[in-house]
């Protein structure tokens, strides 16, 4: 991505997070646990994805994954609950804006951990051994994996 799109590209990420906590506070039927549960889905069926056997013949289609999806789900994952939480100063009026901000800050506390791994092992390895695309392509779909149901997991014990 170009230095002039990606501050435009951070920005839009910013405002999808304002915009899905103002939506969401809007709902009067809000859980966290179900929003983890969505989530969680939503990173398995990528997992699925990424991980189907065609996809991982094609070398061009492992490039575009390491090189594109990586890095925008790394910043997804970390600008949207920053855009969440920051829509507190709209929403801290309606019925579920405190614990939605607080979720959105929680789960960028969270994504902290687990995207420096996608960053150090997967986007820029630092370590040659770990360069070779293989190997980057299927760290990747582990850590899609691994979340997606992590947060079912989380999400079933919270409705426990």
């Amino acid at each position: 991505m170009s230095n002039r799109v990606f501050p435009i590209f951070i920005a839009l990420l910013l405002v999808l997070g304002i915009y899905l906590g103002w939506f969401l506070a809007n709902r009067p039927s809000f859980s966290i646990p179900a929003l983890l549960n969505v989530a969680g889905t939503g990173y398995s069926i990528l997992a699925v994805i990424v991980l189907y056997e065609a996809v991982a013949q094609d070398e061009k289609l492992k490039g575009v994954i390491v090189s594109y999806v990586a890095p925008f789900l790394l910043w997804a994952q970390a600008v949207v609950p920053l855009g969440v939480t920051a829509s507190w100063f709209l929403i801290r009026n309606l019925h579920h804006g405190n614990e939605i901000s607080a979720f959105g800050f929680s789960f960028f506390a969270y994504s902290v951990l687990p995207l420096s791994f996608v960053d150090a092992t997967v986007i820029f390895p630092r370590i040659a051994k770990l360069q070779p695309l293989d190997g980057r392509y299927r760290r990747f779909g582990l850590f899609l994996l691994l979340s997606g149901l992590g947060m079912q997991l989380f999400a079933g014990l919270a409705g426990l």
